[in-house]
């Protein structure tokens, strides 16, 4: 597929709406990346035990994944601006468990504020799409997801801080703040995004969702996606691991992730100014083969430190790039009226390919060390071939791309 006509850099930034894209995004990330390490320590400090705490956090997760689907069939009769409105207000219920310890109470807004959560994302992701189509996509998206980068980065000390100097009270009731402040600059700043034709609408009421994923560009983008994911999910448990068994220092692997965010996000922007210049096709091969051959050298290096602290962040930062370039993949062969029900399939996908990575992991790092590095990269020649034959077609000829 040739690249798409881009407007310049200039004219991206003229555009009120992409610049409170990116600002609403930093605002959510700011005010989530955070919350759920300081909800572990709040329950501790309450008395809660491990398990129950383990039980709580993943809680969202599972609910934000039972929700994925519907919010695609959602935004199929609303607008994905609108749904990206309610995921935030109903996300800010999470900010709500630090007003007790009830047990009931913290459940209950946990779990809602998951399921809003997974709501927001799916929808900012479409509302993103939506704009991309007359911007530098590939550019916009790769700074979506930096900015969601950088609000992990300010969110942790700036929570510490209000905690220390506020209590968890003052601390919820600043995450609140940036709530509301998030919805007024969507309702102000973001266009609508399309809905589907009552046509549409009248199929996705009769099984739409199975005629769609038996589209092979629908199939081929998650395929992709979630295999990229178990190699990732594996390596955001192996590698640290692995680097604190060799070493037994902690500032070691600290280093690690903090030089592997820098890295990823300096290759996400440029995945997404290659890929307005020629097209997301030979980024996406490219990624996808530095992954499969970090796996080999990483399966190869397994007992060395230095081959895993490089070879973790290079196949991370490929990991990271991919998933700019994911969003090139749905705006190419997917109609705009259902980006949000792939989304919502695209976010299920990911956790329960974050779920498979880490437990292939811990399966097989008892047998080798090196062998989750292998199994898990190889996979992923599945996705070269996907990706070699998605962009094979031309997008006219595609009955998605058409719809």
């Amino acid at each position: 597929m040739a690249p798409r006509p881009s407007v310049s850099d200039a004219s991206l930034w003229r555009n009120p709406g992409v610049v409170m894209l990116l600002v609403v995004q930093l605002l959510m990330s700011i005010r989530d990346m955070p919350i759920g390490s300081f909800l572990v320590v709040y329950l501790q400090s309450a008395g809660y035990a491990a398990t129950t705490i383990t039980q709580v956090v993943s809680g969202a997760q599972v609910t934000g994944m039972l929700v994925a689907v519907l919010a695609g069939r959602l935004a199929l009769r609303h607008s994905s601006k609108r749904l990206w409105v309610v995921g935030i207000a109903v996300s800010a219920l999470s900010a709500l468990v630090f007003h007790t310890t009830a047990a009931w109470w913290v459940v209950l807004c946990w779990l809602i504020g998951g399921a809003g959560a997974s709501l927001a994302s799916i929808s900012g992701s479409s509302v993103l799409t939506m704009m991309g189509r007359q911007q530098r996509i590939g550019t916009l998206s790769s700074l979506f997801v930096i900015c969601f980068t950088i609000g992990g980065v300010i969110g942790s000390p700036l929570a510490g801080w209000l905690i220390e100097q506020y209590t968890y009270t003052g601390y919820s009731t600043v995450l609140l703040g940036f709530s509301l402040l998030g919805i007024v600059l969507i309702w102000r700043f973001i266009p609508d995004a399309p809905v589907a034709a009552p046509r549409t609408l009248e199929a996705s009421s009769s099984g739409f969702d199975w005629a769609f994923l038996r589209q092979f560009a629908v199939l081929a983008i998650l395929g992709m996606r979630g295999l990229a994911t178990v190699h990732y999910g594996m390596m955001m448990v192996m590698v640290p691991l692995l680097i604190n068994r060799l070493t037994s220092d902690l500032y070691v692997v600290a280093l690690y992730g903090s030089v592997m965010l820098f890295v990823s996000s300096i290759a996400q922007f440029l995945t997404g100014r290659a890929a307005d210049r020629w097209g997301a096709k030979w980024p996406t091969i490219v990624a996808f083969a530095i992954m499969i051959a970090c796996g080999i050298v990483l399966a190869l290096g397994a007992e060395s430190m230095p081959v895993l602290f490089v070879g973790g962040v290079i196949s991370n930062a490929a990991a990271w790039a991919l998933l700019t370039l994911m969003y090139l993949w749905v705006a190419d062969w997917v109609a705009p009226p259902q980006h949000p029900l792939l989304f919502g399939w695209l976010h299920a996908v990911w956790n329960v390919s974050m779920v498979i990575g880490s437990l292939i992991g811990g399966a097989l790092v008892d047998i080798s060390s090196g062998l989750p590095f292998v199994v898990t990269g190889l996979l992923n020649v599945v996705s070269l071939a996907l990706v070699t034959r998605l962009y094979r077609q031309e997008p006219s000829s595609h009955p998605v791309a058409t719809a």
